[in-house]
């Protein structure tokens, strides 16, 4: 009788290894990457990150929202300009970044604002931000601290 209950007791753990290779191998060909994230932080406590996030999948995904621990809150926004004005407007309804594609985050264009930013940062500190996407398993980017632009700021 203890052979019988070894047989099963295997197939039972095979079962087991077959659901997590099937459950983490979706993780680990994550159809989306980021790279050259960098974030530019202002005296005010508040800053910008910059990436390009890359959709190797063959569906569309999107980017919904983004949480950092080094802020109170992380914003979806995109800078346009009408005429001579640069507006800046809050995304709602998240980033589309289509399949085999890639969005750039960009000075001037979508980025993500954070705000209330950890009074403490300094220049070349690294920001641990998580991006939650549509479909795609979060991912965390840890952006570096870069340049402060200057206090004045006006536009002509």
């Amino acid at each position: 009788p203890g052979n019988m209950f070894y047989q099963n007791t295997v197939s039972v753990f095979l079962i087991c290894a077959l659901f997590s290779l099937l459950f983490f191998s979706s993780n680990l060909n994550a159809e989306i990457s980021v790279e050259n994230e960098w974030a530019r932080v202002t005296p005010s406590g508040t800053g910008s990150v910059y990436m390009k996030i890359k959709n190797n999948g063959n569906s569309d995904d999107k980017l919904l929202s983004a949480s950092s621990d080094k802020a109170g809150m992380v914003m979806i926004h995109r800078s346009i300009r009408e005429g001579d004005i640069s507006k800046m407007i809050h995304i709602h309804d998240g980033i589309t970044i289509p399949g085999n594609s890639s969005v750039i985050l960009k000075p001037g264009d979508y980025h993500l604002m954070l705000m209330n930013l950890d009074k403490n940062l300094s220049l070349g500190d690294k920001i641990s931000i998580v991006l939650n996407f549509e479909k795609n398993n979060s991912l965390e980017i840890i952006p570096v601290a870069k340049l402060r632009p200057p206090k004045m700021h006006t536009h002509k």
